[in-house]
């Protein structure tokens, strides 16, 4: 099993550096002190759910990362729709979501 605060420290630390915030920036910025971000990145914190919920927040961290770290697949992509549809309204994405389950069935029905 893998270590939650482990993912979220490497979560934390490699999107606050391709931000290029240092670890001060990042605890001003939600509300901590520079202590707590450390201790988040070195693996050692473990952040009550307001922490996290501002951290999340703050850095747009892709959960998925935080909590499914095993996952290998190409989750770039993944991001990517995922902020196209934070811009859409609740009719589009139910439009969206038909049209994507239609076209999920076609390929794994070409696939057979």
């Amino acid at each position: 099993m893998l270590d939650a605060s482990s993912a979220l420290g490497d979560a934390v630390r490699k999107v606050r550096k391709s931000r290029q915030l240092s670890q001060e920036a990042l605890a001003e910025r939600i509300g901590v002190c520079k202590r707590t971000i450390i201790e988040i990145e070195n693996k050692s914190g473990n952040p009550k759910f307001e922490v996290l919920y501002h951290l999340v927040r703050e850095l747009d961290l892709p959960l998925y990362e935080v909590f499914y770290p095993e996952v290998k697949a190409d989750l770039d992509i993944r991001n990517i729709l995922e902020k196209e549809l934070d811009g859409c309204t609740d009719s589009e994405m139910r439009i969206i979501l038909s049209v994507f389950r239609c076209l999920r069935n076609a390929f794994r029905e070409e696939r057979k």
